[in-house]
């Protein structure tokens, strides 16, 4: 049976033509033919006509089982419409073999390297940029005249107090600079003073040592960034008493 459509278009292309006619102008008929032959071209196409009839497939009822067969409801043909398949693309992975916990352990370790790494680099750069030099430390038992007197590595726990000597040579601007007393390596005191610009700046710190305090002590002399630029190791020895 002839298309609607087509009709409907013929139809209403004669009735121009008709119009046209009366009207007295034949020049409209040339493109009120194009316009119909191009309109006939486009909807009859035998091709178009055959991917939209649905496919038949008939006597599948050999292939189902008849107790689930109603006659009144399912048919012996049944249609089936053609579907395009649609396929998702997937992200390709590759198995590294490791478990999560193994990942964990790589991550704190390269982590914990680079802490390390980075304040010894700190460390080093804070030494090298430190100007002041010291050039001796001594502990001593006294100090006259800026000069220390009685000093030593063993000292016996009959002493009342000790000095820490220092001569520093600073070529800037005047600095602060700390003494940090370490008995058995916990700090007993810090002193903080400054160190004038000087060739060799003679500098000294006092420490109470108790009797019972009996054993390894250490100063420290650190910069204001907190570098040790010297240390000085020594000793506490218990007298024993003669009868």
């Amino acid at each position: 049976m002839p298309n609607t459509e087509i009709i409907f278009i013929t139809v209403t292309l004669f009735s121009l033509i008709i119009a046209a006619m009366w009207m007295k102008v034949p020049k409209a008929l040339v493109p009120l033919s194009i316009i119909y032959i191009i309109f006939l071209i486009l909807n009859i196409n035998p091709m178009e006509k055959s991917l939209n009839q649905p496919i038949i497939v008939s006597n599948i009822q050999d292939g189902i089982d008849k107790n689930l067969l109603d006659e009144e409801n399912i048919s012996n043909e049944v249609i089936f419409k053609p579907l395009m398949p649609t396929l998702e693309p997937r992200p390709i992975t590759f198995k590294s073999g490791r478990s999560k916990k193994d990942k964990e352990i790589i991550e704190r370790a390269i982590k914990t390297n680079s802490k390390i790494e980075k304040t010894e680099s700190r460390k080093k750069i804070n030494s090298i940029n430190s100007d002041l030099i010291v050039k001796d430390i001594k502990i001593c038992q006294n100090i006259y005249k800026r000069t220390p007197v009685g000093s030593d590595d063993v000292f016996s726990n009959t002493v009342d107090s000790l000095y820490c000597y220092t001569r520093i040579h600073n070529p800037g601007d005047k600095i602060e600079v700390k003494h940090v007393w370490y008995y058995k390596n916990k700090i007993m005191t810090q002193v903080r003073y400054n160190v004038k610009k000087s060739n060799i700046y003679r500098s000294w710190t006092k420490k109470t040592i108790l009797t019972n305090q009996i054993g390894d002590w250490r100063v420290d002399i650190q910069d204001k960034k907190g570098v040790i630029i010297g240390s000085k190791k020594f000793k506490i020895i218990k007298v024993k008493n003669s009868n």
